[in-house]
């Protein structure tokens, strides 16, 4: 090889070992067809013919007829075009931005930058890719090696949509966002996965109607390692305050204990709505709802006096009636002669379920549901885990945003959430936000006894509102269950869940002049949308209903969408990038 450069050999070495693999020989017409639909493209060629930034000169670059065009820019970076005019029809309407000015989208980018976020989202959009990546990157480990491969996708993917993997990598990244008035919503990147195996329930499955009991696969070591966690999540909140002080950190609770115990902490709390409902209907005519999705269960109604004694005697032994009626007072605080679903919730508790359960007259779903001792303790030191990282938060006034999760440990953390919101968000402004996914049928109610439990108790509401993450998997466990799935039907149905949800929290309070916290104060929204009409649609119904902005944030993901991050930026608007 002495007559062969370094790069020849790297060359012929890399060619020699690509044309080893069998399954690239056999396909590589297919292979190539795909690079030339991934790599050939117009805009690409032309803009580095021009040189200079290429989002500034795709508009004015000549566009031959015919020539090949396998994405449009819309399809890539979500802009209709790179004009930096709105359209005749656009111009003066409420809540009508001009999102397709390519300065403002990209002017923070490098030519490098743009020139590997084209390639990566370009790849991105071809669906065998993306179904095959597994395989493709242990090809890739078998080809290259893995240095090479992880460098590759270091330099590449994890740069294009991470900020670093640590503080001091991910400050120059904030610090640079801030410069163009974006700031950050730091994640420490870590939560279950769902391999869909069965949980070790202490409890029979067969006999826990309704209960969650298929968990993700989790790599718990044990209490020390959930603490391990905590430590790590107290120091990204840490770095938001150094980093990015009006940002937020995002936390997934999965982190923080067992997944399994919130599994079981679910089926409780799924098993005490089932119960209230169970309470409040005529046994003659009450329905199963058992397998109807968790959300989706009414609880709009209240449950006298009369009713409730003749039901809880259906299912609990008792002393004497008059424990019963203790028991309707305690729960009817506001001594109305009825109870609501927010008073039955406040009232009753997760960690007092044994003690019912002890008195079920019938070994039934809320007998098998509830908590043992050891599940207690771990659920105690949960509780324990998130007060420190919120008091933490609390103290140096970083707020922090609670992630949706899957819908069999969703449960656990709305209850969890709701504990830290009564708690942390008694200032000035909300600390804890909650994570509502409209995908899910129901949410939009949901919303609303939120909103009423802020008014009621006396804490500032906050909330993130997203479509949703799990759609195919919540899908799959559900049907494999023989349950309804909690998943709305049709996208129209989720993007009227997901416009609704906002409307409903934009106008929570708007107008009132007290200074009560919770009874007067305006909820706060972070709109996590890259859906440029649900953006238009909120800045629009926030004109009109005189909301002011410092209550609204939009987030984007880091490396998507940045027509719509840096343009809200741009005018006025509190955006952000979510950044792993």
């Amino acid at each position: 090889f002495d007559s062969k450069s370094t790069f020849e050999l790297f060359r012929g070495w890399l060619i020699l070992q690509t044309c080893s693999v069998g399954w690239i020989v056999r396909n590589c017409d297919g292979l190539y067809n795909m690079s030339i639909k991934i790599l050939v493209a117009e805009e690409a060629c032309a803009g580095f013919r021009h040189h200079g930034r290429l989002a500034a000169t795709f508009a004015a670059l000549p566009r031959p007829s015919g020539s090949l065009r396998p994405l449009s820019t819309q399809a890539l970076f979500g802009v209709r075009s790179f004009s930096s005019q709105p359209k005749a029809d656009e111009k003066g309407l409420p809540g009508s931005l001009d999102f397709t000015d390519g300065q403002i989208a990209f002017g923070s980018k490098s030519t490098f930058e743009l020139f590997r976020g084209w390639l990566i989202l370009q790849t991105c959009a071809v669906g065998w890719i993306v179904r095959n990546c597994d395989s493709l990157y242990n090809m890739s480990i078998k080809i290259l090696r893995p240095y090479i491969t992880h460098e590759i996708l270091r330099y590449g993917l994890f740069n294009h949509f991470c900020a670093g993997e640590n503080v001091k990598e991910i400050i120059p990244r904030m610090e640079h966002l801030r410069t163009y008035g974006v700031g950050g919503i730091l994640d420490y990147a870590a939560e279950a996965k769902d391999d869909g195996e069965p949980i070790k329930a202490p409890k029979a499955e067969e006999s826990t109607a309704g209960a969650s009991l298929t968990a993700r696969n989790y790599d718990y070591s044990g209490e020390k390692h959930c603490d391990a966690n905590a430590l790590i999540f107290m120091d990204a909140i840490r770095a938001v305050k150094d980093a990015t002080p009006d940002g937020f950190a995002a936390i997934k609770l999965s982190g923080l204990c067992d997944p399994q115990l919130m599994e079981r902490m679910s089926s409780c709390l799924v098993q005490i709505t089932h119960l209230f409902w169970k309470i409040s209907q005529d046994p003659a005519t009450r329905k199963d709802i058992s397998k109807s999705p968790y959300y989706a269960i009414d609880r709009e109604f209240k449950v006298d006096r009369d009713t409730f004694k003749t039901n809880w005697l259906d299912f609990f032994k008792v002393e004497d009636d008059a424990d019963v009626q203790k028991m309707f007072d305690k729960i009817d605080t506001d001594k109305a002669g009825v109870i609501s679903y927010l008073q039955w919730t406040e009232n009753i508790r997760l960690s007092g379920i044994n003690e019912m359960a002890a008195s079920c007259k019938h070994k039934g779903p809320m007998y098998d549901a509830a908590l043992n001792d050891e599940e207690l303790q771990l659920y105690f030191n949960l509780v324990d885990r998130v007060h420190r990282i919120l008091g933490l938060a609390h103290e140096l006034g970083v707020r922090v945003m609670v992630d949706a999760e899957w819908i069999d440990i969703q449960p656990a953390i709305d209850h969890l959430v709701l504990t830290l919101q009564r708690k942390y968000n008694t200032g000035d402004q909300p600390i804890v936000f909650q994570t509502y996914q409209t995908y899910l049928k129901g949410m939009h109610q949901s919303v609303l006894r939120d909103l009423a439990r802020s008014q009621r108790q006396g804490w500032y509401f906050g909330a993130k509102v997203v479509r949703g993450a799990y759609m195919v998997s919540e899908r799959e466990k559900a049907k494999k269950r023989g349950l309804e799935s909690p998943i709305n039907d049709t996208y129209e149905d989720t993007e009227r869940n997901y416009h609704d949800t906002i409307e409903s929290i934009l106008g929570h309070n708007v107008g009132n002049k007290g200074s009560e916290v919770g009874k007067d104060s305006e909820a706060e929204v972070l709109v996590a949308s890259h859906n440029r009409g649900s953006i238009e649609l909120v800045i629009r119904r926030a004109e009109e209903l005189g909301k002011d902005k410092k209550g609204i944030y939009f987030g984007q993901l880091m490396g998507m969408a940045d027509n719509l991050t840096f343009t809200l930026s741009k005018n006025g608007y509190k955006a952000y990038k979510y950044v792993p």
